[in-house]
C-alpha cells in the first residue's frame, strides 16, 4: 500500500517536534506553565541567595548554604517534597529582574513596596523586622529629627527598602548608596558617612563584624516592616496560595522568629530582648 505524501510531511513534522523538545532543558519553563506546575514537573524549587549575613550565608567548612532565608526555603521544599536549589543572584537590586527572567521560583527578604508590586507578586509576610541605625563614632543621632538635617550623611544600600525608608524618615539627609553590606561598614567606620540604616539583624552582624563602627540606635519614632516572598506575576494562583498559607503557619507559631534568632546565633550573636520578629 502506498504512503500518501502528505502522511509523510505529517511524520516529518512529528519527528522534528520530538527532537526539539528534547534538546530543550527539562528546567525551561514552558509559555504558558505555571510556577505551581513547573516545581512539580521538575521536582524542585529555586530560590534566588546571595552573601547577606544572616539571611544567606556560604557555610566556610561545607561551602554549603545556611541562613534564616535559606532555612525557610528549605523547609518550603520539605513540605513540597521536592528538592531545594539555592541560585546565586546579584543581590537585593536583582530581586524583580531574576524573577521576571524565569531564573529563580522565588525570593525572600523583599519589602512589599508599590512599585515593585507593578512588576512582580509577593506571599506572606514571612516576618516584621525593625530598621535601625549604626553611627559613626563621632556622630551622636539617636532619633530620626537627628538624621533628617542637611548635610549628615547616611549610607544605604543600593536597591533595597532601606533607601525607601531613609527618604520617609530622614528626607533631608544626604544618601550615599553603596552595593555592599561591608562597603557601607567601611565608609561609616571611615567617616566617609555618619551612619546607615538597615535592619535589626543586618546592623547586629555589621557591629560584630567592624568595632570601629559607633552606638547601634533605635531611633524613634520605632519603624517596623513585613518581610515578603516575591513571585512572579502569573494567573495561576496555587503557588501563591500556598506560600500564604505556609507564612502564615510558620510566623503564628513563631518558626520564622526561631530561624532568625539562630541565624544569628551561628553568627555568635544573641538578639536583644526589646527585638521580635512577630506582629506587635
Amino acid at each position: 500500500m502506498g504512503i500518501r505524501r502528505r502522511d509523510v510531511a505529517s511524520a516529518t513534522v512529528i519527528a522534528a517536534a520530538v527532537t526539539v523538545a528534547a534538546t530543550v532543558p527539562a528546567r525551561a519553563q514552558t509559555k504558558n506553565e505555571s510556577t505551581w506546575d513547573l516545581i512539580k514537573r521538575t521536582g524542585q524549587v529555586r530560590m534566588g541567595i546571595f552573601e547577606y549575613s544572616p539571611y544567606f550565608m556560604r557555610d566556610k567548612a561545607s561551602g554549603e548554604w545556611v541562613g534564616a532565608m535559606v532555612d525557610m526555603g528549605k523547609d518550603i521544599a520539605n513540605e513540597l517534597k521536592v528538592k531545594f536549589v539555592p541560585v546565586e543572584v546579584g543581590g537585593f537590586a536583582e530581586s524583580v529582574l531574576s524573577l521576571q527572567s524565569g531564573k529563580v521560583d522565588m525570593n525572600f527578604a523583599l519589602q512589599a513596596t508599590p512599585l515593585r508590586a507593578t512588576a512582580i507578586d509577593f506571599a506572606g509576610p514571612i516576618y516584621w523586622i525593625e530598621w535601625v541605625t549604626v553611627n559613626n563614632p563621632k556622630f551622636n543621632g539617636k532619633v530620626w529629627a537627628d538624621y533628617n538635617k542637611e548635610g549628615v550623611k547616611v549610607a544605604v544600600m543600593t536597591g533595597t527598602s532601606d533607601e525607601l525608608l531613609l527618604r520617609k524618615m530622614a528626607p533631608k539627609a544626604t544618601r550615599v548608596e553603596f552595593k555592599t553590606a561591608a562597603e557601607i561598614a567601611l565608609a561609616v567606620s571611615s567617616g566617609r558617612a555618619d551612619a546607615f540604616t538597615t535592619t535589626v539583624l543586618n546592623s547586629m552582624v555589621a557591629k560584630a563584624k567592624n568595632p570601629g563602627l559607633g552606638d547601634f540606635v533605635n531611633p524613634t519614632p520605632r519603624v517596623a516592616l513585613p518581610g515578603y516572598i516575591g513571585l512572579r506575576l502569573e494567573d495561576d494562583a496555587r503557588w501563591q496560595k500556598f506560600l500564604n498559607r505556609w507564612a502564615e503557619w510558620n510566623i503564628l507559631l513563631g518558626h520564622n522568629e526561631a530561624r532568625m534568632k539562630a541565624a544569628l546565633a551561628r553568627e555568635g550573636l544573641e538578639i536583644p530582648s526589646t527585638v521580635s520578629f512577630q506582629p506587635n
